[in-house]
């Protein structure tokens, strides 16, 4: 799903991916796999309510991861 930046946002839910699909080419082969060669990951936040020592959470882990690109 496009959000027109070049960066990859993950959010909690199941998981809904933002990226912007001009910049990152779906494969022909594999439709779920989108790629870019040129791009680097240049940094990854992470926010919300985080515990990566715990066990399942009932409610999912709320939080939201986004990878930078350049």
């Amino acid at each position: 799903m496009s959000n027109g930046t070049a960066d990859i946002i993950i959010k909690g839910g199941s998981a809904e991916l933002y990226f912007d699909d001009d910049i990152y080419e779906q494969d022909p082969r594999n439709p779920t796999k989108h790629s870019n060669k040129d791009k680097k990951i240049t940094r990854v936040v992470i926010t919300g309510d985080l515990s990566f020592d715990s066990d399942k959470k009932a409610k999912g882990w709320p939080c939201e991861i986004k990878i930078y690109c350049e």
